[in-house]
């Protein structure tokens, strides 16, 4: 073991100056030396280990406001809280809604495609069949296609991953 692993750092405000003072007028022993760096370097690595997401700041930051300012820091993450949710929600119906509108005017399309080809098989069997395959080609492409390339796209993301 090191001498350096041995010195405990400091954390003591008043300390911590009275060493860089003693670095700055050039008075420091080398046991002092070594606590300042020992003492700066605990310092370092606590500051970058410290992270923070969120729409908060970290408690003991929020703390240091008033109380007036802390519940106006509070309040706009709940609002923007609140914000996010109503677009995720409304973005969620307008793709529900999407979804559904297409459906009913596929189902729409495909009987009128069908009620076309009962109507021309009285004069053509032959154009009744052609206009009834082109509507179930139709409406296969149009329902099972996405499906299946979402699928696909799913399938793939999952092999760039592994």
């Amino acid at each position: 073991m090191d001498a350096e692993s041995q010195i405990v750092p400091t954390r003591d405000p008043l300390e911590l100056d009275s060493l860089y003072r003693g670095l700055e007028t050039g008075t420091l022993s080398s046991p002092e030396q070594q606590r300042l760096a020992v003492s700066t370097r605990a310092l370092l690595m606590a500051e970058v280990r410290e992270t923070h997401i969120g729409p908060l700041p970290p408690a003991d930051l929020l703390n240091r406001y008033d109380e007036t300012t802390r519940q106006i820091i509070v309040q706009m993450a709940v609002d923007e809280q609140r914000h996010t949710h109503q677009m995720q929600a409304k973005s969620l119906d307008g793709a529900i809604w999407k979804d559904r509108r297409g459906q009913v005017f596929g189902l729409l399309i495909a009987l009128t495609g069908l009620l076309v080809a009962g109507f021309v098989a009285t004069f053509s069997p032959t154009a009744a069949a052609v206009i009834g395959s082109i509507d179930l080609l139709g409406m296969v492409a149009l329902f099972v296609a996405p499906r299946v390339l979402e699928g696909l796209g799913r399938a793939s993301k999952t092999d760039s991953e592994s």
